[in-house]
């Protein structure tokens, strides 16, 4: 960890630890592979899922892959990416221009139907869980809608806060 002071090495392995630890369940000192990107965006690491399959997941794995990650591997990985900063979440404005191009109405809002729909049959589709945990946080609850940019002042305070 060139340029990164033992106290920040120290604090980053504490946040690693925390989020690791919520998903070994069974304390294992290891989790499943499919958690591993849930894991880094909890940290305020966000790669695309070819990144973490084609790149990440093969630096965290043994040489006979198990299906699982070992908390060391994890960490090790973790430190180096936290310490470069690389896979930043984008902007706030980039996330607003891509919730506007599917507002074509300018409405502010998206039905939680279509955001459902776009989400499960684009790209990589969300898993169940990872769907319910999104609506649950930015779904209004008394109208059904996706207030984009309420979303995205969250999503990004949120992540500002993981940073500090």
């Amino acid at each position: 960890m060139e340029g990164k002071s033992q106290e920040w090495i120290d604090q980053t392995e504490g946040k690693i630890r925390e989020m690791f630890d919520l998903f070994d369940k069974d304390k294992t000192d290891s989790i499943v592979q499919e958690e591993i990107g849930t894991v880094m965006r909890a940290l305020g690491v966000f790669p695309s899922e070819r990144a973490l399959v084609l790149e990440i997941l093969p630096d965290m794995q043994d040489d006979e892959p198990t299906g699982f990650v070992s908390y060391e591997k994890f960490k090790k990985k973790m430190l180096t990416i936290l310490a470069t900063n690389e896979w930043e979440p984008d902007s706030s404005d980039i996330l607003l221009q891509a919730f506007r191009t599917i507002d074509e109405e300018n409405k502010g809002y998206i039905t939680s139907d279509v955001i459902e729909e776009l989400l499960t049959s684009r790209g990589t589709p969300l898993r169940n869980i990872e769907l319910e945990s999104f609506l649950s946080i930015a779904k209004d609850p008394e109208t059904g809608f996706v207030y984009y940019e309420d979303y995205v002042s969250l999503l990004t305070k949120n992540i500002s806060n993981k940073k500090k």
